[in-house]
């Protein structure tokens, strides 16, 4: 209820600003600012309505598919129009106000030039357009192989660990879509295949027939799951049951050793806050310190303390990039990383952008991807 609550205030707050915006020095009569303010804030409330479609209403797949593409679209359309029309006019009225001291200003370029004000706003609602567009290609696009390269004397021969994580798995994915990731996926011939939470999105019973794809996932030495935020909100006993069934091996709170390969894998789960068990001291108890030492933990916030448990790499999602600009702010703040690979004091961390998308199907300057990390012996 209080997210709701915060989520109203903030779509409220949304369109009234981007309307004063747009609106507020033009001649344009109330009923016509009316209007667009409702339109603005009927884009903001969307992620609401699309809930109260996929809750209470029995659509099929395809058409909850279709809707629910276009409505969290029009959210993000939002979204990105209030961000550009506050980049807009924070430069603007800065720049003009810089004039105004040095007494260099035209009343030609003043942002209350209603003339030269009704351009921009053309221009910046066709540029939000252009943006959503394109930020909607990169994020339903079937996402590039990424490929990082890992240098350790623990290892004698190259290992291919293949990563693929924050697929986000709901009504709205289409099977096709999930069948051509795994397809990608299988084409890299991975000797393992680590999957680090958020794969599932969505009550289990609703979306099985995309989670099965998974099962056609091949790697040389298996597949290995560590469950995100995501899954723990859709059932996480019912997900993990199924998936388990697939033949993927379910980490958590314990590891494995790679059969063949000097390897140790281990995975912890998301939200630490609310697990029974928040101390993972025991994962690497007797553990052979030849091995190269993995960890599949979802959320990176807390990488330094489990690296400083004893392992070389952790393999992290949850971010996904920061997905829309500027959001990668305050998402590294949030997180303390965004993404890629990071050299700590403990270890190595690295950090997915993701396969798929969380709400609106956007992303904007964080394209998505699977990694393909390689582990390679180290030349002395």
């Amino acid at each position: 209820m209080h997210f709701i609550i915060a989520f109203l205030i903030v779509a409220i707050a949304g369109s009234v600003i981007s309307t004063r915006t747009l609106c507020g020095y033009n001649h344009i009569s109330l009923i016509g600012k009316s209007l667009i303010f409702i339109l603005l804030l009927i884009c903001w409330l969307m992620p609401i309505i699309m809930n109260l479609l996929k809750n209470g209403c029995e659509l099929s797949p395809e058409i909850y598919s279709k809707i629910s593409l276009g409505g969290y679209f029009l959210f993000g359309f939002a979204f990105i129009l209030l961000m550009i029309l506050l980049l807009r006019d924070i430069l603007w009225f800065g720049a003009y106000g810089i004039t105004l001291l040095i007494k260099q200003s035209s009343q030609w370029w003043s942002p209350f030039n209603i003339s030269l004000l009704t351009k921009i706003n053309i221009i910046t609602i066709v540029l939000t357009l252009i943006l959503s567009l394109y930020g909607l290609y990169e994020g339903l696009k079937i996402p590039q192989i990424k490929e990082i390269e890992i240098s350790t004397s623990k290892v004698k021969q190259e290992i291919r660990i293949l990563q693929i994580n924050d697929v986000h798995i709901d009504r709205s994915k289409p099977v096709q879509w999930v069948a051509e990731l795994v397809d990608k996926a299988n084409a890299v011939n991975a000797d393992i295949i680590v999957l680090p939470g958020d794969i599932v999105d969505d009550d289990i019973n609703f979306v099985k027939t995309q989670v099965s794809e998974l099962k056609r996932l091949k790697s040389r030495y298996g597949i290995y799951y560590s469950s995100g935020n995501h899954e723990l909100y859709n059932g996480l006993i019912s997900i993990q049951n199924y998936i388990q069934n697939l033949g993927i091996v379910w980490l958590s709170g314990k590891g494995v050793y790679i059969e063949n390969l000097p390897l140790f894998i281990a995975g912890i789960p998301d939200l630490p806050m609310l697990r029974k068990q928040n101390n993972y001291t025991h994962l690497l108890d007797g553990v052979n310190d030849d091995f190269y030492k993995i960890l599949l933990a979802h959320n990176p916030s807390q990488a330094q303390s489990n690296l400083a448990l004893g392992f070389d790499l952790q393999l992290s999602s949850h971010t996904h990039g920061g997905q829309i600009f500027p959001f990668h702010i305050p998402v590294r703040i949030i997180n303390n990383y965004l993404a890629g690979l990071y050299q700590l004091p403990e270890g190595l961390l690295y950090i997915s952008r993701g396969a798929g998308y969380w709400g609106p199907p956007i992303r904007l300057l964080a394209p998505s991807d699977i990694t393909l990390i390689k582990l390679l012996p180290e030349h002395k």
